[in-house]
């Protein structure tokens, strides 16, 4: 059993008095991002410049000093702007020496402010946002809100002040446990268990065909003219992305009461890029494997269930019953093993070696088998999976302008 601090946000739509602190507060970080970026020091690194934050103790109070000149709003809010900036260029330098990010300055787009603990107070669910000091402040009343009941008895954390909304983060501290655990293998199709004694399947095609619905919009937009093509490319892209991300977080929720083991995907993304084939590539869009691993370990620590990962390697191509390492499946749906005479779903197979692995983080003898795997999940086995994807042509496709 582990011990976790985990955080959540809420969003609040409210239409706040603050739009003069978010300008000014927007134009302080983006001077501030400026004076960072001038102070950087660029070494070289062989044929790579490397680039280095100056954070000593007198160049900030240097910068702090300079920002505090003039400013009406309560001090904190300077401070709270030149950590901001810090971390918005801590968070470029990992891209840039991960080589995801150019060389250029980021640039911030959205309007917030960031509200430090120091700059509110909050009691019997009143939250009080120091404006200026003894002159001004935002009095909301969070009983009223439609989160109240998710974030009453919590801890309150920073809050993101927008112009039409409030971000409240809360944060508690859980002991993470292992029990009921069952094992995945997520395909594009299926996602597919096994818990030391039955089978089961969640479907997954939904999340595909809604990705192949969008990829045939795409070619349609394509053909339009530039100005149109730009407006509606990002239309139709968020609203593949939420309709996408709802089917996941509905999904996450119902495997978040127990524990749950996956294979580690962390390098997938890194590996599909290598890849030269573009069907493969065009295929693998379409999955959001790593997503619903997040979601589903977020949401299964907030209930106090600890997510397991193990090595992805050889889940697929060995014998779940003898270990046997088969290396011309040949994108069989269908495992037989050569060696024990075994015949079984690929996917199912694959569930039951990320539980065997999953054991053997055990031990023979200290192995859960025994004492878990006799509980039944609180979902349907063996949902039916048979069914193809929905074949989508582009004669189904309809673009709204």
């Amino acid at each position: 059993m582990s011990r976790s601090l985990l955080v959540k946000a809420y969003s609040i739509p409210y239409h706040l008095k603050a739009n003069g602190l978010i300008e000014d507060y927007m134009r302080i970080l983006n001077s501030i991002l400026d004076e960072l970026w001038k102070n950087i020091v660029w070494n070289r690194n062989g044929k790579r410049l490397v680039p280095f934050l100056r954070k000593d103790k007198t160049f900030r109070k240097k910068v702090r000093d300079k920002y505090l000149e003039g400013w009406v709003y309560s001090k904190h809010y300077v401070d709270s702007a030149i950590k901001q900036a810090y971390s918005v260029l801590e968070s470029w330098r990992k891209r840039y020496l991960r080589g995801r990010a150019g060389i250029n300055r980021p640039e911030l787009r959205r309007k917030f402010v960031r509200v430090k603990e120091t700059l509110y107070s909050y009691r019997d669910g009143i939250l009080r946002i120091s404006v200026k000091p003894y002159e001004e402040s935002i009095t909301i009343d969070l009983r009223r809100t439609w989160c109240w009941d998710k974030i009453n008895g919590l801890e309150f954390g920073e809050l993101i002040l927008k112009q039409d909304s409030l971000i409240v983060t809360v944060r508690k501290e859980a002991e993470l446990k292992v029990e009921r655990p069952i094992s995945w293998d997520i395909n594009i199709f299926t996602l597919d268990g096994y818990d030391g004694e039955n089978y089961y399947s969640k479907n997954l095609k939904e999340v595909y065909t809604i990705h192949r619905t969008y990829e045939l919009k795409r070619r349609i937009i394509q053909r339009l003219p530039e100005k149109t093509k730009k407006k509606l490319l990002k239309k139709y892209s968020l609203r593949e992305k939420n309709r996408v991300n709802d089917i996941l977080h509905k999904l996450a929720k119902q495997l978040s009461d127990r524990t749950n083991v996956f294979e580690d995907l962390k390098n997938f993304k890194e590996k599909i890029a290598r890849t030269k084939s573009r069907s493969m590539n065009r295929q693998n869009s379409k999955h959001d494997y790593i997503k619903l691993q997040k979601y589903v370990e977020y949401k299964s620590a907030w209930n106090g269930y600890e997510t397991v990962f193990i090595d992805a390697y050889g889940t697929s191509k060995t014998c779940s019953r003898c270990g046997y390492y088969n290396k011309d499946l040949r994108g069989a749906s269908i495992f037989k093993c050569p060696n024990c005479g075994l015949i079984i779903d690929r996917q199912k197979n694959a569930a039951k070696n990320i539980w065997n692995k999953f054991l053997s983080m055990w031990g023979v003898e200290g192995s859960p088998r025994k004492e878990l795997s006799s509980m039944k999940p609180p979902m349907n086995p063996e949902e039916d999976k048979n069914d193809e994807a929905q074949e989508l042509g582009m004669d189904s496709i309809h673009i709204h302008t």
